[in-house]
Formats: C-alpha cells, sequence, structure tokens
C-alpha cells in the first residue's frame, strides 16, 4: 500500500487566495479576483484623520471619492446607490441608503447593502442661518454610502479596526516560542475574517518566526477562516 501523501501546510502567501476560493465556495456571487481586490489593505495615502467628536481623540476614515473609485474598479461601474429616505433631527440631518451591485449578465442586483449616514447642519458664524442644507444631506449620503461598502470588505481595514482590535494591539513578542505560541492562541480566538487576513501579513513579515512556524500559524489562520466562513 502506498503511504499516504502528507499534507501540505498552505503559505501565508496562499491565504487570500484560499479566502478567495472559499467565498466562492460558500456560493458568493463575487469572483476570486474581486475578493482579493474588495480586501487589499487600504494604501496610507488615503487615509485620513480627523478630531472625533466629544474629544474622543482622532479616528481615521476614507473619502467617497475613494470608496467609488474602488467600487468602479472591482464592479466596473456596474452598481448604483439610492436615497431610501431621509429626514432631519435637530442640527443633524440622516440618510437612508440602498447599495446595489449588479450582475455583469443581465444586470439583476447579486449584493444589496443598506445603511444609515449622517451629517451635522452646518451654520454660517455671523447669523446662524443654515449654509446649505443640500450640502449636509449629500455628506450624510456620501456616509451611508462609505458604511454600505465596508460591509462588503471596502476599506473594512480602516472602518472595523474594534472588530480586530486585539490582532492589532498584540503585535509578535520578540522571544519565537512566546511569539508563536501567543501568535497561535490569538488566531483561534479571532472572530474576523479581515483581522485574521491582515495578521497573516503581520506573521509573514515577521522576522522573529521560523519558516516551520509560518507554515503551522498558515494552517491554523486557513482553518479559522472557514470555522467563521461555515458559522
Amino acid at each position: 500500500m502506498p503511504e499516504e501523501q502528507k499534507k501540505e501546510s498552505p503559505t501565508i502567501s496562499t491565504l487570500m487566495k484560499e479566502k478567495g476560493k472559499l467565498m466562492m465556495q460558500t456560493q458568493s456571487p463575487i469572483t476570486t479576483k474581486q475578493v482579493l481586490q474588495i480586501f487589499h489593505k487600504t494604501p496610507a495615502i488615503h487615509i485620513h484623520q480627523r478630531p472625533g467628536k466629544g474629544g474622543r481623540g482622532d479616528f481615521d476614515y476614507v473619502t467617497g471619492v475613494y470608496v467609488k473609485k474602488v467600487l468602479n474598479y472591482v464592479f466596473g461601474f456596474l452598481w448604483d446607490f439610492q436615497i431610501i429616505d431621509k429626514g432631519r433631527e435637530g442640527d443633524q440631518v440622516w440618510v437612508h441608503g440602498r447599495l446595489t451591485i449588479k450582475r455583469p449578465k443581465g444586470l439583476e442586483p447579486i449584493i444589496i447593502k443598506e445603511q444609515f449616514g449622517s451629517a451635522d447642519v452646518k451654520r454660517k458664524k455671523s447669523d446662524d442661518s443654515v449654509i446649505s442644507i443640500g450640502d449636509d444631506y449629500k455628506a450624510a449620503a456620501t456616509d451611508a454610502l462609505k458604511k454600505c461598502a465596508s460591509e462588503i470588505g471596502i476599506a473594512s481595514d480602516v472602518y472595523g479596526k474594534a472588530e480586530f482590535k486585539e490582532l492589532q494591539e498584540k503585535p509578535i513578542p520578540t522571544n519565537k516560542v512566546g511569539s508563536f505560541l501567543t501568535a497561535l492562541t490569538m488566531v483561534k480566538n479571532a472572530s474576523d475574517i479581515d483581522g485574521l487576513m491582515k495578521y497573516a501579513d503581520d506573521v509573514e513579515e515577521s522576522d522573529k518566526l521560523t519558516k516551520g512556524q509560518k507554515d503551522k500559524l498558515a494552517t491554523a489562520i486557513k482553518e479559522r477562516v472557514d470555522e467563521i466562513a461555515t458559522s
């Protein structure tokens, strides 16, 4: 009887492709190539900062222009955004928006995401009159669009940081054995696919892990991604 062929461990660099295949296996309407494009790390040049409300410090964001460019690049203009409802609450306006991704053949909807966006009403300092309520609604609509896009993965590394904060705040320690055990524990306890894929990059770039440890972590990450996706 021939010996059973030993199963090879996936390398870290193949994990994004594996995730793309996984998405296809779970009957995702988007292609592997589109998955890889969506979950690509947001370039630093497109990440901006602005102060949070109530003195909560600065937070990162991407512009509506960037989100629209990614949608156009990934889906070839086969998307649209609709305002379902809108309103005003005191000095804030809100918009209920719907992002629809269409199939190339037939143009029927294949992905629909809905979210709410908001914006402060801007006033003149001189007489406290409203500057442009239309611009305020436009800002709220852009906010809703960005939230819808983040739900399919666009700039999710920017807007979803809280979901994998633990992965970001616990870098690989300097000791090889400790770093491997710490990394393995973090992977097994992770609950966010985007965070796992980002952590895979950190593992690959680490000079504190051996090749064997990286291969084992790659296997653990793939298995955990499979578990999350099928749960």
